[in-house]
């Protein structure tokens, strides 16, 4: 373990810790080596919290991380660093990255995965729905992402082992831990033939608290998401919010307007996300962008002036955006929805549009 690797688990104990503090720190010239060493003065001048600056002060007197490196060879987790070559990319485009993951199982994750999220009581129908999209998924060798978590979140893993392909599983909780205890047997088999992934350190308790930044992992490691049952207020919901504001793409399962367990994925439907009435939609297009299948034309999509506006004044409405660039409002959404299909810009919850930075 290098010293870099030492600071950065030490820090990472600390929740509220992640990577854009490395960020800061580059930019005034510093490193977490020097950071760690710095002592508990500079760190509060730094603006470190006091509950961080005690927990790092303890666990870097007491040598925790390398315990925690340890332990982690011991179990056969793999320890993954901000700034590492195989530290997936879609994390990046997170207000607050992890710093460090654990990973069990396989490693690296595929370049791309798709997850399939929703409700832990989910109706029959669900959990079928969610095991014949991820085998579906599986057998275009798409990898399937989800939380873990019973109702959806089960099936979805089971349907992709069940066809042999992939599946990553991400955890509230220490990858060395298994919550719920119901999935013992299918955690077993996720780590043979896919990943168990945490941003956690080992041994972590499941508290409520952390599912909701387990879900933005979700998010961002995705491609595509696929929203099968969801009440309004989930976790899959707001997985499904975060993974709109940072552009991916969203699917649902339409369901019964009077089931409680749909009526969140229903709204989703209502503000934009595709609906999924047949298991081909998935496959038909491999990437999650349409543009992605001409990609000689991008170059022309870049230069276009509604994206430069988009880039120049951040989200917009059509109307606005037709006014800014002399073009009507017809015009405007055909370029818009030509840019969308090349992943260029991304419609919001409230109908405004925005680029997507790369």
């Amino acid at each position: 373990m290098t010293a870099r690797e030492k600071a950065l688990l030490t820090f990472n104990a600390w929740e509220g810790f992640h990577a854009r503090f490395l960020e800061d720190w580059a930019e005034k010239g510093l490193n977490p080596e020097e950071v760690l060493r710095a002592g508990n003065a500079f760190w509060e001048e730094i603006g470190l919290p006091e509950k961080c600056r005690a927990l790092t002060s303890r666990y870097r007197d007491g040598c925790w991380a390398e315990r925690e490196s340890e332990k982690a060879v011991r179990l056969g987790v793999r320890l993954v660093f901000w700034g590492n070559d195989d530290y997936p990319e879609g994390l990046t485009d997170l207000c607050k990255p992890p710093a460090v993951l654990y990973a069990r199982g396989n490693w690296p994750v595929p370049d791309r995965m798709d997850a399939v999220i929703g409700t832990r009581r989910c109706s029959p129908y669900g959990s079928r729905i969610a095991r014949e999209v991820a085998s579906r998924m599986a057998e275009s060798r798409v990898a399937v992402l989800s939380g873990g978590a019973l109702g959806i979140d089960g099936a979805a893993h089971a349907g992709a082992l069940e066809t042999g392909g992939l599946t990553v599983a991400v955890l509230g909780t220490g990858v060395d831990l298994v919550y719920p205890v119901e999935h013992e047997g299918l955690f077993s088999r996720i780590v043979e033939q896919g990943t168990l992934l945490s941003e956690f350190p080992l041994s972590t308790p499941s508290r409520a608290w952390r599912f909701p930044r387990r879900n933005r992992l979700i998010a961002a490691l995705a491609d595509r998401l696929v929203v099968v049952e969801a009440p309004v207020k989930s976790g899959a919901i707001l997985t499904a919010r975060i993974a709109m504001e940072i552009g991916r793409e969203i699917w649902v399962v339409p369901g019964r307007i009077d089931e409680w367990g749909c009526k969140g994925s229903n709204t989703l439907l209502w503000d934009g996300a595709h609906p999924l009435v047949d298991l081909e939609d998935l496959v038909r297009v491999p990437g999650p962008f349409q543009g992605e299948l001409f990609k000689e034309e991008t170059a022309k999509e870049s230069s276009s002036p509604v994206l430069e506006a988009l880039r120049v004044f951040g989200d917009q409405t059509v109307d606005i955006l037709a006014s800014q660039v002399k073009m009507g409002a017809a015009d405007i959404l055909v370029e818009l929805s030509r840019m969308e299909a090349f992943g260029l810009v991304r419609r919001s919850l409230s109908g405004r549009w925005s680029a997507v930075l790369r």
